[in-house]
């Protein structure tokens, strides 16, 4: 019946460790994902005042943890990749690179959108 209880109290522990593992990529992978979006947006309202867009996107990625990638500039739309790690966790690192783009508010015509 001891056995049985360490083996069950190992198994658990086990599970703990992989869901907590999983909850702190699943954290990282949107800390990557609001770093993309957020760059984006900075780096497309850059772009329509006449600012460096990427220098902006890769400012505002910075300052939220993630590192710009890619980034391009085409007529204010901003198109950036944001790439966010975690911690060495047995033996490997994980990566996460997110996509994103945005575009000035002023990009569609209104009322063009539901056309």
């Amino acid at each position: 019946m001891t056995a049985h209880a360490v083996w069950v109290g190992a198994a658990l522990c086990a599970v703990a460790v992989i869901m907590t593992q999983v909850a702190v990529a699943v954290r990282v992978h949107h800390q990557a994902t609001s770093a993309a979006d957020l760059a984006a947006l900075a780096g497309s309202r850059a772009a329509s005042a006449g600012r460096d867009g990427c220098a902006a996107a890769r400012d505002v990625a910075r300052r939220n943890g993630a590192r710009l990638v890619r980034c391009r500039m085409d007529l204010g739309v901003a198109t950036v990749t944001a790439r966010r790690e975690t911690d060495r966790w047995w033996g490997r690192v994980w990566t996460f690179e997110v996509d994103a783009r945005a575009a000035p508010a002023d990009y569609v015509p209104a009322g063009a959108a539901g056309r």
